[in-house]
C-alpha cells in the first residue's frame, strides 16, 4: 500500500495506516470525480479497476512467459532456433504494460491528482521503454529489410532477440521477466496510493462527513474482521482442547 515515496495528506495524517488501507479505494474514488473542479464522471473510476485487471493478465504472462522460454531453451539445445511462441508472449505481457501506463495518464489527465502525476512521472522512462518495445512488435513488419522504418533502429539487424530476461531490437533492451513484474506491482501499488491520497485530500475539502464516513466504514470492517478472527481462533483452540 502506501510507499515510503508518497504520504499521507493532512486529512489523513491522524488516521492509523491500517485503516487506510481499509478504505474503499473504487468508493472513495467515486464520491470524489463529481465534486472535482472541474467536475468529471466514473471514467477514471472504470480506468483504475481496469489497471487491476491488466496487473492480473500481467502476472499470468510472467508465468507463460516463463514456460515459453523455458521451451524455447530446450528448442535451442536440439538445434532448432525458432522463438515463435516466447515472442507472442512477450508481446501480450508488454501490452499490459502499455495498457495500465495509459490508463494511469487518463486517471491523472481526468482528476489532475498531484501524487498521481508525480507517481507517473517517476516510473515514465521504464513505461515509456515497454511503450515502444510494445510498438515495435506490433509494426514490425515496417522494421524489416525494405520496411519504411527500419532506418531508425540503431542496429538494424537486431530485428528481435532474446537475451536471458531482456527483449532486444535495435541495439535497445527491456526487462521482460521477473525483476519487470516486482516493477509493475511497485508501480501499480504507488499509484492506488496516490490516488487514495489526492482522492482523500479532494474529497476533504469538497465534503469532509462524507469522508469521514467512508473512513468509518473501513474502521468498522477492521473491527469486524478481528473479532471474526478471534472467534476463529477461539474456537480452534477450544477444539484442541477437547481433542487434547
Amino acid at each position: 500500500m502506501p510507499s515510503s515515496q508518497t504520504q499521507p495528506p493532512p486529512a489523513l495524517a491522524n488516521v492509523p495506516r491500517a485503516i487506510i488501507r481499509a478504505v474503499d479505494l473504487t468508493m472513495l474514488l467515486m464520491n470524489t470525480v463529481p465534486l472535482l473542479n472541474p467536475p468529471t464522471d466514473i471514467g477514471p473510476v472504470i480506468a483504475l479497476g481496469s489497471v487491476e485487471t491488466y496487473l492480473d493478465a500481467a502476472r499470468r504472462q510472467q508465468q507463460r512467459i516463463k514456460r515459453a522460454r523455458t521451451a524455447f531453451l530446450k528448442r535451442l539445445r536440439s538445434g532448432r532456433h525458432q522463438h515463435d511462441n516466447l515472442f507472442n508472449e512477450v508481446h501480450f505481457y508488454l501490452i499490459c504494460w502499455a495498457r495500465i501506463a495509459k490508463l494511469g495518464w487518463f486517471i491523472r489527465d481526468k482528476t489532475r491528482f498531484k501524487h498521481v502525476g508525480l507517481v507517473l512521472r517517476r516510473y515514465h522512462s521504464e513505461l515509456q521503454k515497454r511503450i515502444d518495445c510494445r510498438d515495435h512488435l506490433e509494426h514490425f513488419e515496417e522494421r524489416l529489410p525494405g520496411g519504411g522504418k527500419q532506418s531508425k533502429l540503431l542496429v538494424p539487424n537486431d530485428l528481435l532477440n532474446m537475451m536471458n530476461e531482456h527483449v532486444t531490437y535495435g541495439g535497445r533492451k527491456v526487462d521482460v521477466g521477473p525483476a519487470s513484474m516486482n516493477l509493475l506491482q511497485t508501480i501499480v501499488a504507488e499509484l492506488r496510493a496516490a490516488t487514495l491520497f489526492d482522492a482523500a485530500e479532494a474529497l476533504a475539502s469538497a465534503d469532509v462527513d462524507r469522508l469521514v464516513d467512508l473512513i468509518r466504514q473501513a474502521a468498522s470492517k477492521i473491527q469486524i474482521a478481528r473479532i471474526i478472527k478471534a472467534t476463529r481462533d477461539g474456537r480452534v483452540y477450544q477444539d484442541l482442547q477437547k481433542g487434547g
